[in-house]
């Protein structure tokens, strides 16, 4: 296990753009787990999450993120409250795309981090501008487990 792994965060950017779809590359680094997937997304469903996660930053519900399929990369992320006191945790799950069509080779990673509200709050921002101008990155400092 490498410690100086450098700073644990999260980070969503777009890799590829088309006239009706987002390629986004996600990446969670944690002191213990490390991994990416890319997946697609129309940039309407980016906006819409983007602006449920800061809803979800002043008082509102849970936001979820599910871009891609199971065939093709899949990007779950899903940030909640863990308890009364206000404190946030994040869940993402990673899936790869198969190599040559076999099943065996899909790779997954699924990993639960806390996250702080006002970076939270930053992070969906940076997603908003990222899913109006289909370019760009959003990122974020996380804490491993909660």
């Amino acid at each position: 296990m490498d410690d100086s792994a450098g700073m644990q965060n999260l980070t969503i950017e777009v890799v590829y753009e088309d006239d009706e779809l987002l390629e986004l590359a996600a990446t969670v680094n944690t002191r213990l787990w490390r991994g990416g997937c890319t997946a697609y997304i129309d940039s309407t469903s980016l906006l819409s999450f983007a602006r449920e996660l800061l809803q979800f930053t002043n008082g509102g519900p849970s936001a979820m993120l599910d871009a891609g399929t199971s065939g093709m990369g899949q990007i779950g992320l899903r940030f909640y409250l863990i308890d009364r006191s206000g404190h946030i945790a994040g869940h993402i799950q990673l899936a790869s795309r198969p190599i040559h069509d076999r099943p065996e080779q899909v790779s997954s990673l699924a990993v639960e981090f806390s996250a702080e509200n006002w970076a939270l709050s930053v992070f969906a921002k940076q997603l908003e501008e990222l899913a109006k101008k289909r370019n760009g990155r959003a990122s974020m400092e996380i804490n491993e487990g909660t």
